[in-house]
């Protein structure tokens, strides 16, 4: 079953979105409110960078180790017991991850839709639903995530026109008036979250080219850093850093000050029918990645045999850490991102060093160069890393020759939305290229030639 799943790169860029962003929604946003204060929107440049250079050795492991997972790779890099001791830190980061969604979301739920419901009940009822989709594969999630992710995604764009009478640019004023220092540690504080693009190592064995399928996922990340840009842009012009930095839950209470009409003032519940599958697809994704490495550890590619006892482990575990959303917000924002770089660093530099003196040639995505196609694609490359060095050069020139300045600050401000739009579309053009360059070659080799 491990071996048969296969997801195309629009799939795998869709659920980059869908696992990275969704978990920001619940309470994540005050922590980075109270660290950057009216800066905090400038906080997603450093853990997108750290997801793409993860993404790019997942990518380098597919590319060496074809068919096989992270976890059957570890064992190959390590050996039987070694390898056996860092899969099962893999596996308790990824139970870390998975009782941090499944907790945070019922805390979430209790507090606000149903306060009258035990806090068990809506565990249990969420875990089992998870336990459901155990029994499937990664494919039937992607599918189930092209529904609900393009509707989330309009939905949070689409959040600043319905808040346009709440909205006041005074509220973010003077920007990068914020010292420094305090908008480097907002960037750090998200890699935790963006560290979840560790999950999609259980799926390695779905990628069949490894260029496209690292392009998608780029494409994801920056998905996701312009959609936590733009909802932290609406959030502190809305209420201000003072108040979003006291809200156990901004974002609920961003959304509850959407007013359409006087027929039409509860649009929350409308935007959480989208939101709340969404998550449920990050949460499956996360479980069934673990499943994936207890099936890889057990030397059994039917994990679905695991389903049930790591079900009831996750419901039993999760109602016993994190009893108050202050203490889940706060290992979530300053434990959890020192624990991915632990994790993950060491692990994926020997991984990454071992697959460049194992890297096989690829065949499967080579666009042949000199051709309009080959162009484009390296223009489009070109392009979104000039575009994302251009965004932090911009808040760096900005903070050192404009400060304090209003002028200055909303041209900064400008420039960075800009660049980090031109980086999103380049990504977007750059996946495509790839994708084109994919199908042409196999008509190339249908017939004997490929065309331009």
């Amino acid at each position: 079953m491990i071996h048969k799943q296969v997801i195309n790169h629009r799939q795998v860029a869709w659920l980059v979105g869908t696992v990275l962003l969704t978990g920001m929604m619940i309470s994540f946003f005050r922590t980075l409110a109270a660290i950057g204060r009216m800066d905090a929107w400038f906080s997603q440049i450093i853990p997108v960078c750290f997801a793409i250079v993860i993404a790019f050795v997942l990518a380098e492991l597919t590319r060496a180790y074809p068919g096989k997972n992270i976890f059957e790779i570890v064992f190959i890099v390590f050996g039987k017991w070694v390898g056996g001791f860092v899969n099962i830190i893999l596996l308790l980061y990824i139970w870390l991850i998975i009782c941090l969604d499944v907790k945070g979301a019922c805390k979430f739920f209790h507090a606000t839709l149903l306060p009258q419901t035990p806090l068990e009940i809506i565990l249990i009822v969420f875990v089992l639903l998870i336990m459901y989709y155990g029994r499937t594969s990664l494919e039937v999630a992607a599918r189930v995530n092209e529904i609900y992710f393009p509707a989330f995604f309009l939905m949070s764009i689409g959040m600043y026109f319905l808040l346009t009478n709440e909205y006041s640019i005074e509220r973010l004023e003077p920007i990068l008036s914020t010292n420094l220092n305090r908008i480097i540690v907002s960037n750090f504080v998200p890699i935790g979250i963006y560290g979840d693009i560790l999950l999609f190592g259980a799926f390695l064995h779905a990628s069949t080219h490894p260029r496209l399928f690292f392009a998608a996922m780029k494409h994801g990340i920056f998905i996701v850093g312009f959609s936590a840009t733009l909802l932290l842009f609406i959030l502190l012009g809305v209420m201000g850093y003072t108040i979003a930095s006291r809200l156990n839950f901004p974002m609920f209470i961003l959304v509850q000050q959407i007013h359409v009409t006087d027929f039409l003032d509860r649009v929350e519940i409308v935007l959480f029918s989208l939101w709340f599958p969404a998550f449920t697809i990050k949460v499956i994704v996360a479980y069934l990645a673990l499943l994936v490495g207890l099936g890889s550890f057990g030397g059994q590619d039917h994990y679905p045999v695991y389903n049930f006892p790591t079900g009831w482990l996750i419901a039993v575990t999760s109602l016993l850490v994190f009893q108050r959303i202050p203490d889940l917000d706060a290992f979530l924002s300053y434990s959890l991102p020192l624990l991915a770089m632990i994790v993950q660093i060491p692990l994926l530099s020997i991984l990454y060093i071992k697959a460049r003196s194992n890297r096989k040639v690829e065949v499967q995505v080579s666009i042949p160069e000199g051709t309009k196609l080959f162009r484009f694609y390296r223009f489009c490359v070109w392009l979104g890393a000039i575009s994302l060095g251009a965004s932090i050069v911009t808040i760096l020139l900005g903070d050192v020759f404009l400060n304090k300045s209003e002028m200055g600050g909303i041209v900064t401000a400008v420039a960075f939305i800009i660049f980090f739009f031109i980086t999103l579309l380049a990504s977007y053009a750059e996946m495509q290229a790839l994708n084109h360059g994919k199908q042409k070659l196999g008509k190339g080799k249908a017939s004997g030639s490929f065309r331009q």
